[in-house]
């Protein structure tokens, strides 16, 4: 990975992360991070402070590895449809395992272990605001990624 595909990276997934939290109250929930938070403080018995730390940086880096996925299949193929396809079935995928990985990581993160994948709950598989925020999500991601190639990087 080169300087100019990690800053891509790490920008367009870290705006992303905070469009995504802006943006969810506008389809009727509380946001990721504020849940998250609340969890660790109740469960964990964080400090109020270090919970939503700790919610804002696990999801800015589930939005940033989700970009570098986004990056990887938009260098493989930059074309409209194969574009359109990945910010659909990435936005009904993630989606699909937002649920349980949400609770895995809450558990690990509020008891300190690795909770049984089949305890936790069924996927996502609901067509709802959940799936309608993954896919702006990801067509925010998509498009900042070709606007930035439009963006000369100093090449080192």
């Amino acid at each position: 990975m080169n300087i100019k595909t990690l800053l891509t990276t790490l920008v367009i997934g870290l705006i992303a992360s905070v469009a995504f939290i802006v943006i969810q109250p506008f389809f009727g929930m509380l946001t990721l991070t504020s849940r998250h938070a609340a969890v660790y403080v109740e469960v964990g018995h964080y400090s109020e402070e270090y919970a939503v730390i700790l919610a804002w940086l696990l999801h800015g880096t589930v939005s940033i590895f989700y970009t570098f996925i986004s990056l990887l299949i938009y260098n493989v193929n930059k074309s409209l449809t194969v574009s359109f396809l990945q910010i659909i079935i990435l936005g009904w995928l993630t989606t699909l395992i937002a649920t349980p990985a949400n609770e895995w990581v809450i558990k690990l993160i509020t008891t300190g272990e690795f909770t049984n994948i089949f305890a936790l709950s069924d996927l996502n598989t609901e067509i709802g605001p959940k799936l309608w925020l993954h896919i702006l999500f990801f067509a925010l991601v998509v498009v900042s990624i070709s606007l930035s190639r439009l963006t000369a990087f100093p090449k080192h």
